[in-house]
């Protein structure tokens, strides 16, 4: 009688992995073959260079962009990236002027390791740990440091 039970609980514990086994560390379903996420999810942008929102990111003769917010949407394998930004020319008054900013494409996820590859051709690499993404990319300073939070 205790050789069936056994094998049940060896066949639950197995079970659990296959379940496991098919998300990341942020929980999130992940295929497995493909490496790309199966259940939508959205992410908000909480820091850019590490600094809160709004951060500044030009300041030069044709006037200042700040990037006051943003979302990253992950599902089926793509990616919806939108960012608020504000813009103040120095011809016009001082009131800044609100723009968005939108790029799409496809992600791979391998481990915690999220590769972006933008419709027009940019390609970047990230990190997904817990409910966080983040990744760099070039600016005309340096580089861009984005965070979006879950």
């Amino acid at each position: 009688m205790r050789f069936p039970r056994l094998k049940m609980a060896a066949l639950a514990v197995a079970a659990a992995g296959l379940v496991l086994g098919g998300c990341n560390s942020d929980g999130l379903a992940v295929n497995p073959d493909q490496g790309n996420i199966t259940d939508p999810a959205t992410y908000t942008l909480v820091t850019v260079n590490a600094r809160p929102l709004p951060v500044e990111v030009r300041n030069d003769a044709s006037g200042t962009v700040a990037i006051a917010g943003g979302t990253l949407r992950l599902a089926d394998g793509a990616f919806q990236q939108t960012l608020t930004l504000s813009e103040t020319s120095p011809l016009s008054s001082s009131t800044p002027t609100p723009r968005t900013s939108a790029t799409q494409g496809t992600i791979t996820i391998r481990g915690d390791r999220i590769q972006f590859h933008a419709s027009d051709g940019g390609e970047w690499e990230g990190v997904m740990t817990g409910s966080r993404v983040a990744y760099s990319v070039p600016g005309n300073s340096g580089a861009v440091a984005f965070t979006f939070q879950r």
